[in-house]
């Protein structure tokens, strides 16, 4: 069985405006899923379709403006959380529930809806900006336990790559070099240079919430840049790859031979 967004024609957005709203296509999901079925499987799609909008919600509830979607893959066991804010990235500032998948970084179609990203999905759910969002159940799982759906992305000599990339980036100010290069090489960055990077970090954000959905795909790259940054200063260098091989995959541009 197939949700409405197994049927939708790859590339043409079903969401946004004029197009149909998240319970809609949410619906449309369960109902595919379940026509046809008999009772023991519609109440296991309904089921899934549930655990999936939970999911959706709590990303939704740390994020709230931008598109979300969840599906089930046909294997009936890989759900792939997506946004649309950059085809499948994932923001720094959303912690991920349990059990879910992300894509893989790669350029996608900036038109493409939240749920048509999925790909096929035996069940989706989906959360449109700034729609309703149901509060938290005590039983829900804490968001921050599937963190590491953004591990296992490759990127060949970490630190080198990342510095290489910052200062082919002539849009940010010199202390986002200056940072990159000291958590890159390990040996630090002041107090002073981190609280000047992130507020860096934190306006490049602001200014894609602020616009979006039409947002600037360069503000854009520049978070996942200054997210690569910011995971090192963290510590961590598997979310690190996770957000530079974001940058690398979409920020390039690839007509013209220009840079990042």
């Amino acid at each position: 069985m197939t949700s409405s967004a197994d049927r939708s024609a790859p590339g043409k957005p079903t969401a946004g405006t004029g197009g149909p709203s998240a319970a809609a296509m949410a619906g449309g999901a369960a109902a595919g899923g379940t026509a046809g079925a008999g009772v023991g499987t519609a109440a296991k799609r309904l089921a899934e379709q549930q655990d999936l909008q939970r999911k959706v919600d709590a990303v939704a509830r740390q994020e709230p403006s931008l598109a979300w979607a969840a599906g089930l893959r046909d294997d009936e066991t890989t759900i792939v959380l997506v946004t649309d804010v950059a085809s499948g990235w994932i923001p720094p500032t959303v912690k991920l529930p349990p059990g879910v998948s992300l894509l893989n970084p790669a350029q996608r179609r900036r038109d493409t809806s939240v749920v048509d990203l999925l790909g096929a999905v035996v069940a989706a759910a989906a959360h449109q900006p700034n729609s309703y969002i149901t509060e938290a159940d005590p039983q829900d799982s804490v968001p921050g336990t599937g963190e590491r759906a953004r591990h296992g992305q490759r990127v060949d000599e970490l630190g080198p790559t990342l510095i290489d990339t910052v200062g082919a980036n002539s849009r940010l100010p010199r202390i986002v070099q200056t940072v990159a290069q000291a958590v890159a090489r390990r040996y630090g960055a002041a107090d002073n240079e981190i609280e000047l990077f992130q507020q860096v970090l934190t306006d490049t954000r602001a200014r894609v919430l602020s616009a979006y959905p039409a947002h600037a795909p360069k503000d854009v790259a520049d978070w996942m840049l200054l997210a690569a940054i910011d995971a090192l200063i963290q510590g961590s260098e598997e979310l690190a790859r996770y957000h530079l091989a974001w940058y690398l995959a979409t920020a390039v541009v690839r007509h013209g031979g220009g840079k990042p």
